[in-house]
């Protein structure tokens, strides 16, 4: 029986696999700004390698604001998980909790912050996935 190489690839390499699980214990947090973490669990050279899609955990803690930003070419989904907090699309603020979904276009300016008494924690999934290429933060009003 032979076998070709790409095969053999898909089978044993871990960035190629066909499928794969990881829990979220074993993905390093980073801490891109104070009182946030984030875990990115999909994506480019993520701990699952994906080209197609990223997918991250952020974790702000009470009365943490993340920085307005804006992706030039990624669509960004925000799948509340838990907590509460407020979401600014453009201008527009929008009180959000635990099971809310956003969908933020590009070029979208966005923020979010969690409420004053609650942590809130949140996936970001964006497509084509997060490059640093993409992300443009703005600057403080």
């Amino acid at each position: 029986m032979k076998i070709s190489l790409g095969i053999l690839s898909l089978l044993f390499a871990p960035g190629f696999a066909a499928a794969q699980v990881v829990h979220p214990d074993h993905v390093p947090a980073i801490y891109p700004a104070p009182g946030s973490t984030l875990q990115e669990f999909i994506g480019i050279g993520a701990a699952l390698p994906s080209h197609h899609q990223s997918i991250a955990l952020f974790t702000l803690t009470a009365g943490t604001a993340y920085p307005e930003s804006y992706n030039r070419h990624s669509e960004e989904i925000f799948l509340i998980h838990e907590g509460e907090g407020t979401v600014w699309l453009g201008d527009q603020a929008n009180s959000v909790k635990a099971g809310d979904i956003i969908r933020l276009s590009p070029h979208l300016k966005h923020k979010i912050a969690a409420a004053p008494h609650s942590p809130l924690s949140f996936y970001a999934i964006s497509a084509p996935p997060f490059t640093a290429d993409d992300y443009v933060q703005t600057p403080p009003r």
